[in-house]
């Protein structure tokens, strides 16, 4: 009797120690706590396991990389210091090449990151866009805001601003407007107030600062 105990909890300490052990392999695979302050080239942030791979935005010019990406609900932007030969060499990649994107990322990971923003952070309170609230349509287009969508029979409009996107509903009592192949909507907006601005996501966050002119 004393046998068949020690056996059983021999093999129960077994057992024990391989789950421990499938434990332990499968805790080292899943990603540390992200680190952006760690980030020190364009391949810290390409094949960190923790960057969402498939919501991104980027541009480039022959002095400045910029890439957007995300982290779980966290917003990030890094620029890296394009140089006019790597320029040159992602141009030369033929955009019909099945894997351009897998050979831009090569060429592009040993570039130097020379920043790192959190976006998330410059996401502005409720507080902030109710001030909107009241202004005209013009008023927001005099300032920057331009619009991807817009949705007639609910009066909201999709606009972006700046880095975000936004969800703008207009005040509007009169005839049902009614979309059609010449419908401008910045003359039809313009005159009307906002009634509520809520945030949307990302707009071109990734947008490249103009040079001055002659540089």
């Amino acid at each position: 009797m004393k046998k068949t105990l020690s056996l059983v909890c021999v093999t129960a300490l077994l057992l024990l120690a391989l789950a421990a052990c499938g434990a332990t392999e499968e805790t080292a695979s899943v990603p540390q706590d992200f680190d952006a302050s760690r980030l020190k080239t364009m391949g810290d942030v390409f094949n960190n396991p923790a960057v969402d791979p498939d919501t991104y935005q980027e541009s480039h010019s022959e002095t400045d990389y910029v890439y957007v990406f995300q982290v779980e609900d966290t917003y990030y932007r890094v620029h890296g210091a394009m140089t006019k030969e790597l320029y040159d060499a992602v141009n030369e990649v033929d955009f019909e090449d099945e894997d351009r994107d897998q050979k831009v990322r090569d060429l592009l990971s040993p570039m130097e990151i020379t920043s790192v923003e959190n976006l998330s952070e410059l996401i502005p309170p409720q507080e902030e866009l109710d001030k909107f609230i009241g202004r005209t349509g013009q008023e927001l287009f005099d300032d920057g805001w331009t619009y991807w969508y817009y949705n007639l029979e609910d009066m909201e409009a999709g606009l972006y601003y700046k880095d975000f996107a936004y969800a703008v509903r207009f005040e509007y009592d009169g005839e049902p407007m009614v979309n059609s192949d010449d419908f401008d909507f910045y003359e039809e907006f313009k005159d009307l107030k906002v009634s509520s601005v809520t945030f949307d996501g990302l707009g071109d966050a990734a947008v490249l600062e103009e040079e001055d002119e002659g540089e």
